[in-house]
């Protein structure tokens, strides 16, 4: 059960990349694909180097605490989407993108490494990040309904509360 909702934590880390990729299209800026590779690679990288920190913290810190912190975690993270609006990018910010779209991935892969989740979590996360940005830039390009994005924003933040209650009161 609990690689269960390791991978339903990275599907819902993916969801920024999506949103992200959907403004992206909205506003019909294109990415390469290189730039795509180059935004998954270093989310796994993120994931892979929060999980190796939140691991190192497991040793050392006892697991109730560790379960209720990363719960808390997760309900600040869910929080934090749910009232911060992302600007709009302009195309020279692979950084700030990146950066951007791994706020949820360092958390989540701390709370994995705290869990003592396996380590290629992180080359999927990343793929999950890549191919989801790619997704949503796709979409973006083809849809006008702003009311799908204005759905697609608030959704990663309530489901991270909600798993995040979950770890604490269960």
């Amino acid at each position: 059960m609990p690689l269960f909702f390791s991978l339903l934590l990275l599907l819902l880390i993916s969801f920024d990349g999506f949103f992200i990729g959907f403004l992206f299209g909205l506003k019909k800026i294109r990415i390469s694909l290189l730039m795509l590779a180059m935004i998954a690679f270093f989310s796994g990288f993120v994931i892979f180097f929060a999980m190796a920190l939140g691991q190192l913290i497991g040793e050392i810190i006892s697991a109730h605490f560790l379960s209720t912190f990363a719960g808390l975690l997760m309900i600040g993270l869910g929080i934090y989407n749910l009232f911060n609006e992302l600007p709009l990018y302009r195309r020279s910010f692979f950084v700030m993108i990146t950066l951007l779209m791994n706020v949820d991935s360092f958390g989540y892969g701390i709370q994995a490494g705290i869990a003592n989740q396996p380590y290629w979590l992180a080359p999927l996360g990343g793929f999950f990040i890549g191919f989801t940005l790619m997704v949503g830039i796709i979409y973006g390009h083809i849809t006008e309904n702003k009311l799908i994005m204005q759905t697609v924003e608030t959704l990663p933040g309530i489901l991270f509360i909600i798993l995040g209650a979950s770890k604490l009161f269960f």
